[in-house]
């Protein structure tokens, strides 16, 4: 034995040291003697190595601390008591690594922190340490020899121990190939002879039967006989019902008695069985008419006593499941509990029946039962309904209760369903089958009829054509069609919502149910191995039945949603037009009549098949424009501009986004993301339509037509009273108001309906992320981004021509009203006047700007509050930046081209051009041009003599990019200067340069650059800003 071998093993080490150390005692000499005293030698050394690191470790706290402590005493004593501490420490260091608290480097710095400078004090201290680390280096190198030497030895006696196992080992691997080899030599003839038994029983077992099967065959022709020859009828139906007592009886007990229920059920089917086949091949040898005869009557027999039991059996069943019951399947035992239903009779029945054509005629009753007892709605078809019928036709129709009873009848079909698949997997399920039970059979009731059973019910239940759900559904929708306004289409919505949430949670719930409770109870099945090929059998059915049963429910559910969904589709889409319609026209407005077979805009036809072939495409019937030209700003304003107007169509779409999700789903079933999808994107599609090409684009138009650019003809009286409302210079306050509120309306359309990155919004953004549909999305997102950019557009152009129209008028308070407050004065230069600037030296000043100025800087101010209100900050600033633009060309091309400035005249410009530059500030960003003309605005304050400098800075060179030359230009310098009263004087009848000038000139050697024409634009605010860009 394997302990046996450790042992001997163990023997031959023990005498082998043995032998060793009796050699070692002996006297003797040579390799063996020389072997025993190296071997006492290191284990002396051994334990000498072991007793000082044991020493020291237990002195290493003292070694430490007396490391790190002074010495006191002469020089020798110092010197020597701190080598002999440093040789413990370095003893600790070798013997004890593990210690903590020294190292190598710290050792060397403790030996030279004593020596001091002296070097021949350092290197007695190093001679010193060097025969210290000498002397421990050879006791180390001697203490590995000595571990290598033991290590060797050790490995001797572990190779004698695996020699052992080894061989024990070999042993055992060769009894275990010969017990295999025997193993398999018995066993095949021991699997032959079990085949053998098996295919013996299983003959015996077809033989018992076919016994039985004649006996009884026999029992059945032996009455068939007697009640040819007696010529009276037998009363099959009496007897097999327990109609005649049991002692008059002429038949078998089997078939009278009704505990003998299953086994007369699988007797008759065999029997019937047997009269099927009278035509095949084993059959024809019946060639005797008299024999033919005995079987044509005992056929008959058979017949009718396969009916009578299955009436009986059926009949039975009835009075049980009709006497009722609370359902308790926790045990068999508390079926027969008072007041519970008696399932395990049931079951009972269920087998016996399955006997008779696959338990059809049970599977037919148990449903008509069902519906019976638990929906009688359903039962009595429409006869029962004539008075509510009657009702729908009235116009105080309650929508709310039908509705609430459509739910209830919903909630019901769920409760009784999921009842009655607890009964259905208990009493048409075959039961475990206990040990030691032969007589079952596993095919007598599959673990598919369940299945069936559930899916008979459910089609009656749900898909009759005349008493289903369905048609309960179909029948209520159609009631709710024959009111025909558009408050009852509102009420349908809301039905078709709660009957697809219904439906959808209905369908869940039984898919569960059909997993969960129609499940055959294999459990126990599992332990018997005799039937396990019967049993996966019987697996692989329920499997296929219970995958059969869930497409069932998918499919009717689908069946039920698509008819519902197209029908509420079209619905929503055509209610939700209406009601955006309505919000326009309850204010007045009127809308134009489309035109047949014309493109109108966005259709639905992203949808594609999501609502069928019919899908319902709103037509554009945009505002009637010349009706909002007639009601002007006020009725704009009033009517369909006012807030709730504007955000009444928005409430609508949200509310058929929130039902389109309901009713759709976010991808529950199959298809119904890209159908969810499809259809948000719908809605969105018709919205953009509605809210833009029918809204919001007629009324930004007309806001733009109303604006009249051409001003008054008649001159404006200057200046305007302050203390009255400012003129709108062609603008009117409301036209802002109405940007305004289309602006504030674009925003909430987005904000509405759209809201992209809004967790939980449940808007088209996040509905369309959450299906997953890339596709939608994008043709979404091009649908968004197409109805901004359009009204946008829209907008830059009534903007752009509100801009046009307060620049026209801004020239009309300069231009005409200037002039109109110049024929008051009485200027005389010459033949013509100079304009309001030109004025002569002596006249004393005030410290106003001029009326026109004045009465303008006061209007744009006014403007500005109500722009600033309707324009974005980026809008406002590029707005203001450009009517800045326009205010500069309009004063600078009069002054160029009109305007002469005196010295006087320079004073009260420079006051207007501050009080325009100081309006043009109020918002934007680019405005040098006013600094420019700041600027130039010295050329008219200072004297001739000094222009030179103003011109080309002090050092007078025209090239050196200094004074007005280097920052607005020469030549506009020069044209700005050439506006001086005193440029040109009048000689006799001829007009000439002064002669500053033309030495101005001739010292600067530049050209007068209004010699020739001069192009006003040149010097036009964008002009200068484009000189600007281009010198940067």
């Amino acid at each position: 034995a394997f302990k046996d071998m450790i042992r001997a093993a163990d023997a031959d080490v023990a005498n082998h040291a043995a032998r060793m150390r009796k050699l070692n005692e002996s006297e003797g000499g040579g390799a063996a003697g020389k072997d025993a005293s190296s071997w006492r030698e290191r284990e002396e050394r051994r334990r000498k190595w072991d007793a000082k690191a044991d020493a020291l470790k237990k002195e290493a706290p003292t070694i430490l601390r007396l490391a790190d402590t002074p010495i006191e005493g002469t020089q020798a004593e110092v010197t020597k008591e701190r080598m002999a501490r440093w040789q413990r420490a370095l003893e600790l260091y070798v013997y004890c690594p593990e210690e903590k608290g020294v190292d190598w480097l710290k050792l060397l710095e403790k030996l030279m922190e004593g020596c001091g400078e002296d070097e021949e004090e350092m290197l007695e201290a190093l001679s010193q340490a060097s025969q210290v680390c000498t002397n421990l280096l050879d006791q180390t190198s001697l203490a590995s020899r000595d571990a290598t030497d033991a290590m060797t030895e050790a490995e001797d006696a572990y190779h004698i121990r695996l020699e052992a196992h080894t061989m024990l080992a070999d042993r055992v691997s060769e009894q275990a190939e010969k017990i295999e080899e025997q193993f398999r030599t018995n066993g095949r003839a021991a699997l032959k002879i079990g085949q053998q038994l098996e295919l013996a029983e299983a003959k015996k077992r077809q033989c018992d039967t076919a016994s039985l099967l004649i006996r009884q065959w026999w029992m059945m022709e032996n009455l068939a006989e007697q009640e040819e020859l007696s010529g009276e009828e037998l009363q099959v139906n009496e007897e097999v019902r327990g109609v005649i007592p049991s002692s008059s009886c002429r038949m078998d007990p089997l078939f009278t008695r009704p505990e003998n229920s299953l086994e007369a059920a699988k007797a008759l089917k065999a029997l019937r069985t047997v009269v099927k086949s009278r035509g095949n091949s084993a059959s024809g040898t019946l060639l005797d008419p008299m024999s033919r005869h005995r079987f044509d009557v005992t056929s008959k027999l058979i017949q009718r006593t396969s009916v009578a039991l299955e009436s009986r059996l059926l009949n039975s069943f009835s009075e049980i499941y009709v006497t009722g019951g609370t359902y308790d399947f926790s045990s068999p035992d508390a079926a027969s509990r008072p007041g519970r239903l008696n399932w395990i009779q049931l079951r009972n029945l269920a087998m016996a029946l399955s006997n008779f054509d696959g338990g059809r005629g049970l599977h037919k009753r148990y449903v008509q039962m069902v519906v019976s007892s638990r929906f009688p709605e359903l039962h009595h078809g429409k006869s029962g309904n004539d008075d509510s019928d009657s009702d729908e036709d009235d116009d105080h129709l309650d929508m709310d209760s039908m509705r609430q009873k459509l739910s209830n009848l919903f909630h019901r079909v769920n409760e009784v369903c999921t009842a009655e698949f607890q009964l259905i997997s208990n009493v048409f399920s075959s039961p475990p089958v206990g040990k030691g039970d032969a007589t079952f059979d596993v095919t007598s009731l599959s673990d598919a009829v369940p299945f069936q059973v559930a899916r008979t019910l459910l089609q009656r239940v749900i898909s009759d054509p005349r008493d289903g759900l369905q048609a309960r559904i179909n029948d209520l929708l159609e009631s709710i069609d024959r009111r025909g306004d558009f408050d009852a289409g509102t009420k349908k919505l809301d039905t078709f919502v709660v009957i697809h949430e219904k439906a959808a949670g209905l369908f869940t719930m039984l898919k569960d149910s059909a997993q969960t409770m129609l499940m055959a109870n294999n459990k126990s099945r599992g332990d018997e191995d005799q039937r396990s090929e019967e049993y996966q059998a019987v697996s692989d059915e329920n499997k296929r039945a219970v995958a059969s049963l869930i497409q069932y429910f998918t499919t009717q559910e689908m069946s039920l949603s698509s008819s519902h969904r197209r029908g509420y589709l079209n619905l929503e889409l055509r209610l939700l037009h209406h009601e955006c319609c309505y919000c326009l026209d309850r204010t007045g407005a009127k809308l134009v009549i489309p035109k047949r077979g014309k493109d109108n805009g966005r259709h639905n036809q992203s949808m594609g098949q999501a609502g069928g072939p019919a899908t319902y495409e709103a037509p554009v019937m945009p505002l009637d424009k010349h009706h909002l030209k007639k009601i002007g700003f006020s009725g704009l304003l009033n009517g369909v501009l006012k807030s709730s107007v504007l955000r009444q169509p928005l409430m609508h779409a949200t509310d058929s986004l929130a039902r389109a999700r309901l009713m759709f789903g976010m991808g529950q079933g199959f298809g119904d993301m890209d159908s969810t999808a499809r259809v948000i994107t719908g809605i969105f599609s018709q919205m953009c339509t509605f809210y833009g090409n029918s809204f919001l684009f007629p009324i930004i138009e007309v806001l733009g037509d109303l604006l009249d650019t051409k001003p008054p003809a008649a001159p404006p009286n200057l200046p305007f009273d302050e203390n009255s409302p400012a003129p709108d210079l062609g603008v009117d306050g409301s036209f802002w108001v109405g940007i305004e509120r289309i602006h504030s309306a674009a925003k909430a359309f987005d904000r509405e309906l759209w809201a992209e990155q809004r967790k939980g919004s449940e808007r088209v953004w996040e509905i369309l992320e959450a299906t997953g549909s890339h596709t939608s999305l994008t043709l979404a997102k091009d649908q968004r981004v197409s109805f901004f950019q359009e009204l946008e557009e829209r907008g830059e152009t009534a903007i752009l021509r509100a801009l046009d129209t307060i620049s026209t008028h801004v020239s009309w308070v300069l231009v005409a009203g200037s002039e109109n407050v110049l024929k008051n004065r009485v200027l005389k230069m010459g033949d013509r006047s100079g304009g309001p600037y030109a004025v002569p030296a002596g006249i004393a000043l005030d410290n106003s700007n001029s009326p026109a100025v004045k009465s303008l800087t006061f209007c744009l101010r006014a403007q500005f509050v109500h722009i600033q209100a309707a324009l974005t900050p980026q809008s406002l600033s590029a707005f203001w930046t450009a009517l800045s633009m326009r205010l500069y060309d309009i004063l600078g091309t009069r002054l160029l081209q009109h305007y002469y400035v005196s010295m006087v005249g320079a004073v009260n410009l420079s006051r207007d051009v501050e009080a325009l530059r100081s309006v043009a500030m109020l918002a934007g960003t680019d405005h040098q041009h006013w600094d420019m003309l700041r600027e130039l605005l010295t050329l008219y304050m200072t004297p001739p003599n000094a222009l030179k400098t103003i011109l080309v800075g002090p050092e007078g060179d025209p090239n050196s990019g200094k004074g007005l030359f280097g920052q607005a230009g020469k030549v506009q310098a020069l044209v700005f200067m050439s506006r001086r009263v005193d440029y040109r004087v009048k000689v006799g009848n001829v007009i000439q340069k002064s002669a500053w000038v033309v030495e101005l000139l001739e010292d600067l050697g530049v050209p007068d650059p209004t010699d020739g024409n001069v192009n006003i634009a040149m010097y036009s605010a964008q002009s200068l800003r484009n000189r600007r860009l281009k010198l940067s």
